[in-house]
């Protein structure tokens, strides 16, 4: 009697277990084919057309769209570790990086920062990506209401790198002159 009151539980948490949401065989974990194909629908590119280059075919819009298109890849699939790492491994490195008000961070708290300070979904910036740059001679300045985003050329030496990302560009006296100089004709 004892071994079939124990086969009867067995049996009863077997079928509790598959009736919970996401478990069994029909709601297993989606294939990692699902997710990028969802992602590729809700993100369309990273915008790098210009005055004189409308459709960002040229030259100086590819190189800058392999620069951004990273930063754009990790926004679109919410990846805060990912847009983490090309803070702290870009040509300045997160000591260089220009964001709001982050003393001696690093590129895992600058992010984090925007999630929880600014309440930022990492969206917002593939959204400001998706904009029409400005181009100024340093390189292209994305502006979408209170948010910056800018990507440098590089210079003597230094490799072109993405240099700035302001969640909210009226706490910051740097990025409301950055987004003046990139607004004027």
């Amino acid at each position: 009697m004892h071994r079939a009151t124990r086969s009867v539980r067995l049996i009863v948490l077997c079928l509790a277990a598959m009736l919970l949401p996401g478990c069994g065989v029909e709601r297993s974990t989606p294939r990692p084919d699902h997710d990028l194909k969802q992602t590729v629908a809700l993100c369309p590119g990273v915008n790098v057309s210009g005055p004189g280059d409308p459709a960002g075919a040229g030259r100086v819009a590819k190189f800058y769209r392999a620069l951004a298109e990273p930063v754009y890849k990790a926004a679109c699939a919410d990846d805060a570790g990912r847009l983490a790492h090309l803070i702290d491994t870009g040509s300045a490195g997160a000591q260089h990086f220009e964001s709001n008000a982050c003393q001696g961070c690093n590129g895992g708290e600058i992010v984090a920062m925007w999630r929880d300070d600014y309440r930022l979904d990492l969206a917002e910036l593939a959204r400001l990506l998706e904009t029409p740059p400005r181009w100024s001679q340093g390189g292209p300045a994305y502006i979408r209401g209170n948010r910056l985003a800018t990507f440098s050329r590089g210079w003597m030496g230094v490799p072109a790198f993405w240099s700035a990302f302001y969640p909210d560009c009226q706490a910051e006296e740097d990025c409301e002159l950055a987004s003046e100089l990139a607004t004027s004709p």
